[in-house]
This record gives structure tokens, sequence and C-alpha cells, in this order.
């Protein structure tokens, strides 16, 4: 299995965040009060900055406003961070998995992916049993 490099130039949402608050010299309190919506507030864009919550959509089209870059590069960035995460937390799964069952890395992930697609045909099988148009 080939290990995935994150990209040299690589950083994650929040620290993106971070960045471009302190290129535009606004401390937390000012982006709040450039934000002006009732919900956010200093403890929110603490949460951003350090990843442990993402703006909403709202929010994302007045940051994008106030950095005065697409909202769309903003949306691109947090679903990097998410894919990101995601592949981190399921290759430890594997790497733990492979650990306790006392086989390959390889072996885990096929022993993963026929659980995963038994598991859903099965389910489509017993899906379609239930409906009544394929009852006799």
């Amino acid at each position: 299995m080939k290990k995935k490099k994150k990209e040299k130039n690589y950083i994650d949402f929040g620290q993106w965040l971070y960045e471009l608050r302190k290129k535009k010299g606004l401390s937390e309190e000012d982006l709040v009060e450039k934000i002006n919506k009732v919900n956010v507030q200093t403890i929110n864009v603490k949460k951003w900055e350090r990843d442990l919550e993402f703006p909403d959509l709202d929010v994302i089209y007045k940051l994008s406003e106030i950095y005065m870059i697409p909202s769309a590069e903003i949306i691109d960035k947090k679903q990097q961070t998410l894919q990101a995460g995601v592949e981190g937390v399921h290759m430890y799964i594997i790497r733990v998995l492979s650990l306790l069952m006392g086989i390959s890395i390889y072996g885990t992930l096929w022993l993963c992916r026929i659980i995963i697609y038994g598991t859903l045909i099965l389910a489509t099988i017993w899906f379609y049993s239930l409906s009544p148009q394929f009852r006799n």
C-alpha cells in the first residue's frame, strides 16, 4: 500500500483560517464583529482555527467577503481537511484491526471490503424481500 503524502504546502483548514485572519490584521473579536451573525462568537472562531468545528455555509459566504476570496476556495479547503482526517482515521483503524487479527494490512483491507460489500448486498436483498411489489 502506497502511503499518501500530504502536499508540500498543505495546511489544515483551521491553520489556514488563522493565517487569513492574521494577514487582515483582525483579532478574533474583530472577525466576530465583521461576520455580524447572532450565533457566531469568539469561541466559534477559536474552534474553527483549531479544526474543532467548521463554520456554517452562511458564515463561509461572509468569510469570503471579509477575506476577499471565493467561497468555493474556502469550501474546497474545508473538504481537503475533512478528507485528510477521514483517511487518517481509516488507516488507524485498519492498522489496529490488522494487529488484532494478526494479518497484513492488505489482508485487513480486503477483509473490510468483503464485509462492507457483503453487508450491502445482504441489506439490499433483505429490503427487496420486504417490498410488497416482490411478494406473491
